[in-house]
């Protein structure tokens, strides 16, 4: 399994262009004013806090207090507590929206936490419910504009490229069926009792006809599809009783949709969203009720029911897919980013959950996190579980019967190799380390900062130049594509326009370092902790930081010597800080919590032995010379004092930003603790400089206490 992120979002929407869509999506005449003040009942608002920022809204009060001023009320879906937000808006004269899920929502259930990026907010009715109008059937009727038709086609070549559906929690897989000369036809059952059934003015009546029309097509093969909960007897289905006919192959798996559209001649349902899948994937589909994909002319129709029959008599109006897409999935949802909480557009709220399903698909597996302290299992969790994977902690000697389970043990830097070593010896599992990133947070680790990146390595770990790590074969082997080197520019330049560094802290004030060189040039030097395994592992022959100035003066004797003093040796949380005077015996200025992209920019060359100042000056394009074999050092950028025990590629500074902050690390975010990318983890780091709470609060409300 590779750890290292391998997927490069595009800019599947300029900024300028996605800021006019929800601009436009904010005017919507039927969704609640921008701003808008509105009422909920307190389990709604508890069980989706998304609904504000989706809606854009200044605030969602409570229900419950009657005398709270209000624009209008939100109620979730049609169930009892729905239907009283209802009847309290009719009380009280207010606009009433009733609230959904979108047709893209997460990677995961939401019954499992999964957040969803979509919902919809119908002031008619709801999309599910075909007894009364909703706005969709409206939009439907309506029609689409030609830049929203431009937009469908992107939107649904997105969807269908990156096989995308509502949940996309079920793994993708190729699957075979049995010979078949005839059609294969496969019937979709459904959860007995599930509103979507009667909302489409169907019953058991409609299951057993498409069962009966299904079985009387001559030569066909007929593949039922289970529910989830139909398979793990939490719910019975429709169909179940109709199993061991002759010809009829019950689908039992939990498998994406897209898995099984890849094989059958078409779909017939009642009311599934699986139908919906299928018109996005042009298979034919058949519907025996009237779900809100049916009677629009996509979909052959087969409903008798007088709820159903009556809806379709509705929806007059034929629809091109473009249309149908357009009014589906761009007109109809509003689209939130769970992780910054602002509306995005549709393109976005993609990019969001295809990262989302790569970092799930390659994280599958059980994780069993030994020896990791308190402070850290928050974080690590969040990071390791998702639909795919499982994480248990233990203490640094886990029992055979706890590797046993373990699909992966994970360690924390180099002691990755040090735990009970019979025990992992006898035990298959591979043994991941996992280390900070490289923009790691607003905060020192020392001080229990918590971090908002992190790196597993299978092979060994960035900081060990003894060994072949991940990162240091991503960097040898991955082409990096033009879309990914925009992208690494574009961070480039925002890191160094803000200022940004590995753990961002409230820097002191800088003196002006041209001023005191007097026209000599500036070069800077790095310190960095005496026992730091970066310095034992890679290969600078135990160099000391007296030893590193000395170097630097004997080779720059003329020039204004800066020395920068480690932040954690600073804050007294690591012991071995140079003796000062000694220091100042060759250096012309020692500094500490200066802001060090100040420093940086002045300087003419950075001196280090494996610190990551000398990658922070890479990226603001300064010299950099190196005395042992940092991470970044032996590709092509750096003044080398060590030759690579293995032979490195030329690359670029774009190339090397690439792998080593886009694809190797992986990101948390620090408000919602959900994976995310680089570029989120700069807007955070960004905001926190303004926060005005403390560390401990800000470090409480990331695990989720304050």
């Amino acid at each position: 399994m590779n750890f290292a992120r391998t997927l490069t979002l595009p800019e599947t929407v300029q900024a300028s262009s996605a800021d006019i869509v929800i601009e436009k999506v904010k005017k919507t005449s039927w969704l609640p004013p921008q701003g808008s003040e509105l009422l909920a009942f307190l389990p709604t608002r508890l069980r989706f806090p998304l609904i504000g920022p989706a809606l854009d809204a200044a605030a969602i009060k409570s229900a419950e207090l009657t005398w709270n001023r209000a624009d209008g009320i939100v109620g979730w879906g049609i169930k009892p507590l729905a239907r009283m937000a209802q009847r309290l808006a009719s009380i009280r004269g207010l606009p009433y929206w009733s609230l959904e899920d979108g047709f893209l929502r997460s990677v995961g259930l939401g019954k499992a936490g999964a957040p969803p990026v979509s919902m919809v907010a119908d002031d008619l009715g709801v999309y599910f419910n075909a007894a009364t109008p909703s706005r969709l059937e409206e939009l439907l009727q309506r029609g689409a504009e030609k830049p929203d038709l431009e937009r469908a086609r992107n939107v649904h070549a997105l969807i269908v490229g990156h096989r995308l559906t509502k949940y996309n929690h079920l793994l993708d897989y190729r699957i075979s069926l049995p010979a078949c000369h005839g059609r294969r036809i496969l019937l979709i059952d459904q959860v007995a009792g599930d509103y979507s059934v009667p909302g489409a003015g169907a019953d058991e009546h409609a299951f057993l006809r498409m069962w009966n029309e299904a079985r009387a097509v001559p030569g066909a093969m007929i593949l039922v599809k289970s529910h989830p909960d139909i398979v793990a007897g939490y719910a019975k289905g429709y169909l179940s009783d109709l199993a061991r006919q002759p010809n009829v192959h019950f689908i039992n798996e939990s498998i994406s949709p897209h898995a099984l559209l890849d094989v059958v001649d078409e779909v017939w349902t009642v009311s599934s969203q699986f139908g919906f899948d299928a018109i996005l994937r042009s298979v034919p589909v058949t519907t025996f009720g009237a779900p809100f994909y049916a009677g629009w002319g996509l979909t052959r129709d087969w409903a008798e029911g007088e709820i159903a029959t009556a809806a379709l008599k509705r929806r007059t109006c034929k629809v091109s897919l473009d249309a149908f897409v357009a009014a589906t999935l761009l007109q109809y949802p509003v689209y939130v980013d769970p992780v910054t909480q602002h509306p995005v557009i549709a393109e976005k709220a993609i990019d969001r959950l295809v990262a989302w399903r790569h970092h799930a698909l390659e994280g599958r597996g059980n994780y069993l996190c030994a020896g990791f302290s308190r402070h850290k299992r928050s974080t690590v969790r969040h990071l390791l579980q998702g639909p795919w994977s499982s994480v248990t902690f233990c203490g640094d000697t886990p029992s055979k019967k706890q590797l046993a389970q373990a699909d992966y043990v994970v360690r924390w830097g180099q002691n990755a190799s040090t735990p009970a070593p019979d025990a992992l010896h006898s035990s298959s599992a591979p043994v991941l380390c996992m280390e900070d990133g490289f923009i790691r947070s607003a905060g020192l680790g020392s001080q229990l900062t918590p971090a908002s990146s992190v790196c597993i390595d299978r092979e060994g770990i960035y900081y060990d130049a003894t060994r072949q790590s991940g990162l240091e074969k991503l960097l040898r082997t991955v082409q990096f594509d033009q879309a990914l080197l925009v992208r690494a520019a574009r961070l480039r330049q925002r890191i160094a326009e803000d200022g940004i560094t590995k753990y961002n802290l409230q820097s002191t004030i800088s003196p002006d370092y041209r001023a005191l060189a007097a026209g000599r040039p500036v070069i800077t030097v790095a310190g960095q902790v005496p026992d730091d395994a970066s310095l034992r592992f890679g290969l600078t022959n135990g160099i000391s930081n007296i030893e590193l100035l000395r170097i630097a003066r004997k080779r720059r004797p003329g020039a204004f010597l800066v020395y920068k003093e480690h932040p954690d040796l600073l804050a007294g949380k690591r012991k071995g800080r140079s003796d000062t005077a000694a220091l100042g015996e060759i250096a012309d200025l020692i500094v500490g919590n200066v802001a060090v992209d100040r420093l940086l920019d002045a300087s003419d060359e950075v001196h280090v032995a494996t610190s990551q100042l000398g990658f922070e000056a890479l990226i603001r394009g300064c010299p950099v010379w190196c005395y042992g074999l940092p991470f970044y050092a032996g590709w092509g950028l750096t003044h080398d004092g060590v030759t690579p025990l293995r032979p490195r590629r030329k690359l670029s500074v774009d190339e090397l930003i690439a792998g080593v902050l886009i694809l190797y690390p992986r990101y948390l975010s620090g408000e919602t603790g959900l994976s995310c990318e680089v570029e989120d983890v700069i807007d955070e780091i960004r905001a926190t400089r303004h926060d005005k709470r403390s560390l401990l609060r800000r470090s409480l409300h990331r695990i989720g206490w304050a």
